[in-house]
Order: structure tokens, then C-alpha cells, then sequence
């Protein structure tokens, strides 16, 4: 045997070692949920004008592969002023159909902005919307 051949040889064996895995691990066809790749999808819902000093509800309505999500693992709302600094942050329960919802007071005439901070699926998103107080 000249040496390209059995050199070819080597390089075969090891291609094929390496192509065996040694990872006996196998996606489970029977429950196909476990192998799917999951989404976070986030509809953020705020009011675009209000008055001061006025009470409003902000939702999250999360949703995973077009279903809802009521188990996040973290739902938080972050509302930051007009030079993005946190004025406050208030974390959200799920109240019902994936839907996490807070109220809060804007106090003082702006334009602030929410971003609403979801965590699930060890996934995040972080969707935001403006909020012009008057």
C-alpha cells in the first residue's frame, strides 16, 4: 500500500467516526412539540394620548407559536421619559387569554415611552410604545 492510499484511508475512517456522532440522543417523533422551534410574539396595548394624573391599563397580550402564553416566565412593564431614563418599572400577572396587564399614573405632562420586558420559552422581547400625556 503506498502511503496516499493508506493515508486516504485514515482520513476516511475518521470522517466516518465523526459522521457516527457518539451522541446517542434522537429527536422524540412522538411528541414533536419538544423538537419545534418556539416563538415570542408580544402585542403591547397603551393609550396614545391622556391627561395627567390620569389612570390607564397597559396590556401585553403574549403568544407562543399562535397560542397564548399565561405562564411567562417574567412580564415587566418599563416606562421611561422623554431622555430614556426609567421613571418606573412594574412587573405584570397574567390576568387572563395570555394577556398581563397593569395600571399606572403618569403624574406629569410628557411624552414617555413602555416597554414592556416579556421573558418566556428562554426567549425576550422587549416591544415599546408612546405614551403623549398632556
Amino acid at each position: 500500500m503506498n502511503i496516499k492510499t493508506l493515508l486516504l484511508a485514515v482520513l476516511a475512517s475518521v470522517f466516518l467516526a465523526a459522521c457516527g456522532g457518539g451522541d446517542d440522543e434522537e429527536m422524540n417523533h412522538d411528541a414533536p412539540e419538544s423538537d419545534e422551534m418556539r416563538t415570542l410574539d408580544v402585542g403591547l396595548f397603551t393609550p396614545d394620548h391622556i391627561m395627567s394624573g390620569e389612570t390607564v391599563e397597559m396590556t401585553a397580550h403574549v403568544t407562543s407559536n399562535e397560542e397564548d402564553v399565561t405562564d411567562a416566565e417574567h412580564v415587566m412593564f418599563e416606562v421611561q421619559d422623554e431622555n430614556a431614563e426609567t421613571v418606573e418599572e412594574i412587573t405584570a400577572e397574567h390576568s387572563e387569554n395570555g394577556e398581563y396587564t397593569v395600571e399606572y399614573t403618569f403624574d406629569e405632562a410628557g411624552t414617555y415611552t413602555v416597554i414592556s420586558h416579556v421573558d418566556a420559552f428562554s426567549l425576550h422581547t422587549m416591544p415599546s410604545s408612546e405614551v403623549i400625556v398632556e
